[in-house]
C-alpha cells in the first residue's frame, strides 16, 4: 500500500515538472491569449492580480529576458540627416 501511494506521489510529481519544463507552439500560445513577445517577468506580475491560475500557461510561453550587459557610455555622438 505504501509503495503505491508514493509510486503515484512520484508519477504527479514527475508530471507538473514535464509540465513546466515544456514550452508551448507559438500557435499554442497565441489560443491561450499570450503574445510571442511574452516575458517571463511579466508572468511574475500574475500573482499580484489573482491570476495565479495563468501562471503555468504564461510560464510555458514566455521568453527568458537577457542579461543586462554592463552599459557603455560614450563622450558624445553625430545625429547625420541626409535628403
Amino acid at each position: 500500500m505504501a509503495a503505491e501511494v508514493y509510486l503515484l506521489w512520484l508519477l504527479s510529481l514527475l508530471q507538473t515538472l514535464s509540465a513546466y519544463g515544456a514550452n508551448l507552439s507559438s500557435e499554442a500560445c497565441r489560443e491561450l491569449g499570450f503574445s510571442s513577445n511574452l516575458l517571463c517577468s511579466s508572468c511574475d506580475l500574475l500573482g499580484e492580480f489573482s491570476l495565479t491560475k495563468l501562471q503555468p500557461g504564461c510560464r510555458q510561453c514566455c521568453q527568458q529576458e537577457a542579461q543586462m550587459e554592463a552599459r557603455k557610455l560614450y563622450a558624445g555622438a553625430i545625429l547625420e540627416v541626409c535628403g
